[in-house]
């Protein structure tokens, strides 16, 4: 029998909030002056994880959260984690070195107002480990977060990292 193993970290004040204040989400998006709507950032390159990103932003729009779009440096910092605890064979949110999420997204240039971690660890699919997640109150909360604007997904074997954040 495979035991799956599914951890969380939920950035938010009732769980111990990271650096600083904050922001309301649609703060971080520019507002069109023909009529007020908001538009939605854009992603300048196709990253890798379009399949992915579909299927989370189909569950923030279930509670009208607006979407999230993959950001390199987020994928950066979640692919050294990923990296990192299947090489030396653990799962947690915190490296063998002490660093947390925020030390990890800092340390590859990502300026955070937000951040989130989720992870996983025996899941083969996106689909799989996405379900996980929702299915947990913790990880769902990180995901339909309307303070996160975008996003960072790595997989090292059947170890997933997802990120979840906004500058």
């Amino acid at each position: 029998m495979r035991t799956w193993s599914l951890l969380g970290l939920v950035f938010l004040a009732s769980c111990g909030a990271v650096g600083t204040a904050p922001t309301v989400v649609l703060s971080e998006f520019d507002v069109n002056p023909n009529g007020g709507q908001t538009v939605l950032p854009q992603s300048s390159e196709v990253l890798g994880n379009v399949s992915f990103g579909i299927m989370l932003n189909d569950e923030r729009g279930q509670v009208s959260v607006l979407p999230v779009v993959e950001n390199g440096l987020l994928n950066l910092a979640a692919e050294g984690h990923a990296q990192d605890m299947v090489a030396n064979g653990y799962l947690s949110h915190t490296g063998l070195d002490g660093s947390t999420a925020a030390d990890r997204v800092l340390e590859v240039g990502y300026d955070y107002k937000f951040v989130a971690e989720n992870i996983a660890q025996g899941f083969r699919s996106e689909a799989t480990v996405m379900d996980a997640w929702m299915n947990s109150p913790g990880h769902a909360a990180n995901i339909v977060d309307p303070r996160a604007v975008e996003f960072g997904l790595a997989r090292e074997q059947d170890t997933w990292v997802l990120l979840l954040g906004a500058q």
